[in-house]
């Protein structure tokens, strides 16, 4: 969300406060997959018998009882194998479990642990493999969106979609935590898909309510004669303070692990201000050298993209897709050349797509507001399921996005500031000097979706200015399919 009224206007971590939607009133938040089974009487389950968890979400509590959630150790993901210890009383919906295996949580989180017995099942669920995966690095701020390629082990991913985003902001923070509104690093996957969504305290109005009247939406940004007078239209008040209005914008994507413990803070990805004839218009002036001068325009946490990217990841990215996101220098195993007289050769397996985008056409109608899952924007989608498009009633707007799928590998340049989008550096783990040792571990290829030798930044050798947690496959180590060796070349660093 952005900051546009002063650092400290508007001071509620909205990433923070987004209430979780649960499957019910105790046992799990909402998830990408649950699978379908009958939950059983106590007296059917098996001490000793070993089980697996059929839903994402799953609260783990290190105590028998469901009043509160200061018993909350942790959140359990699909497959995540545990053995039943104790069925308890008929009188309590929790069973009392021990942790073989999970994701998301050590097994040594509590001394006991305890489960809703509603989503034990004694077969594994079988998820079939998306089609994409998605990599946001918040040290160059871009998101990336690759094919997955299945032909033979270790193959390269092919890109399909890369641009902006805004990233958590390091410059300020709380009183008991300098760096509280940054992004977490880690892997996720995605719950689900929300538009125009408003966090769970309505300290954000949505884009789009139902039943609003369409002309009180604020107008383009790009209506104006500046951005930031623009911009500045879309700021309002909710209960006499200060907000800002559509702040997550026309699409959500909430993500699973979610809680802060063991997920990723309840920093969601998702769109921002403005309408789509306005371009990036909302995610660059978040760059500027004044904007940052006067104001904190970053994110508390969440990835915003504009919002025609936002739109298109929700009609390709179904709820289960994986989202990695790392702090990497970038590279490409391919170099691209550049001749005497400026002009370039591209990188082979993307000739096509250099200075070529692929184009979306969308159609932003009201309807599914406010709903999980609720109609996306795909133009294509709606002309042919003969979906109602009625002018002043519930159409918004209709565009075409283009699509940028020629991966640019971002280089190190300490002659930018950190906030401008075009440092590689944004957090600034390193002292920007050519002879400082880097806090950089690996190289992230943008070309293939793959890492070589890739880490996450140590926490302490960088004082604190990145955090890890997700899924247990990437917190210390890289999934084999996005591995690479070999031979590659990253842009020199500008000191």
């Amino acid at each position: 969300m952005m900051s546009i009224l002063g650092k400290s206007r508007i001071s509620t971590a909205f990433c923070m406060l987004v209430a979780t939607l649960t499957l019910n009133a105790f046992a799990a938040s909402q998830s990408f997959a649950q699978v379908q089974i009958t939950a059983v009487a106590k007296n059917q389950l098996i001490v000793g018998k070993t089980y697996y968890i059929a839903a994402d979400n799953l609260n783990l509590r290190s105590s028998n009882s469901t009043t509160s959630s200061d018993n909350i150790v942790g959140q359990l993901s699909m497959n995540d194998e545990v053995v039943l210890v104790n069925a308890l009383s008929a009188d309590t919906p929790l069973v009392q479990i021990r942790l073989i295996k999970s994701k998301s949580v050590p097994n040594n989180v509590a001394a006991q642990l305890f489960v809703s017995k509603d989503y034990l099942s004694d077969k594994v669920y079988q998820a079939p493999v998306a089609k994409y995966f998605v990599i946001q690095n918040v040290a160059t701020e871009k998101t990336r969106v690759y094919e997955r390629c299945t032909v033979t082990p270790g193959c390269p991913h092919k890109l399909v979609m890369e641009t902006d985003m805004v990233v958590g902001r390091n410059e300020e923070g709380t009183k008991t935590d300098r760096y509280a509104y940054m992004t977490w690093l880690g892997h996720s996957r995605i719950a689900s898909w929300v538009k125009f969504y408003s966090d769970g305290m309505q300290t954000y109005p949505s884009w789009y309510t139902a039943g609003q009247d369409l002309k009180s939406i604020p107008s383009p940004i790009s209506k104006n004669s500046s951005r930031v007078i623009g911009s500045r239209k879309w700021l309002t008040k909710k209960n006499g303070k200060d907000t800002v209005y559509g702040a997550f914008g026309w699409y959500a994507a909430k993500l699973s692990p979610s809680d802060d413990v063991n997920g990723v803070n309840s920093q969601w990805m998702h769109g921002t201000i403005g309408w789509g004839v306005d371009g990036s218009d909302a995610i660059d002036i978040t760059r500027g050298f004044f904007m940052n001068m006067f104001s904190n325009p970053g994110s508390h946490g969440c990835t915003r993209l504009e919002n025609r990217a936002i739109a298109y990841l929700r009609e390709i990215l179904p709820t289960g897709t994986d989202i990695y996101r790392v702090y990497a220098r970038e590279s490409t195993r391919e170099r691209q050349a550049v001749l005497s007289d400026g002009s370039v050769i591209p990188l082979t397996r993307y000739k096509n797509a250099y200075n070529n985008p692929a184009r979306w056409d969308y159609i932003l109608l009201t309807d599914g507001a406010q709903k999980a899952g609720g109609l996306s924007a795909d133009a294509t989608n709606i002309i042919t399921k003969n979906i109602p498009v009625i002018q002043g009633n519930n159409f918004l707007e209709q565009g075409s996005y283009m699509v940028d799928q020629y991966p640019t590998a971002t280089p190190l340049n300490y002659k930018n500031s950190a906030s401008s989008g075009k440092s590689g550096d944004r957090y600034r783990i390193d002292a920007g000097k050519e002879k400082a040792p880097t806090n950089f571990r690996g190289y992230f290829l943008v070309d293939e979706g793959r890492f070589i030798d890739y880490q996450h930044p140590d926490a302490r050798a960088v004082k604190g200015k990145v955090k890890v947690s997700g899924l247990l496959d990437f917190r210390t180590t890289v999934p084999e399919q996005l591995k690479a060796t070999g031979y590659h070349f990253p842009p020199a660093v500008i000191y």
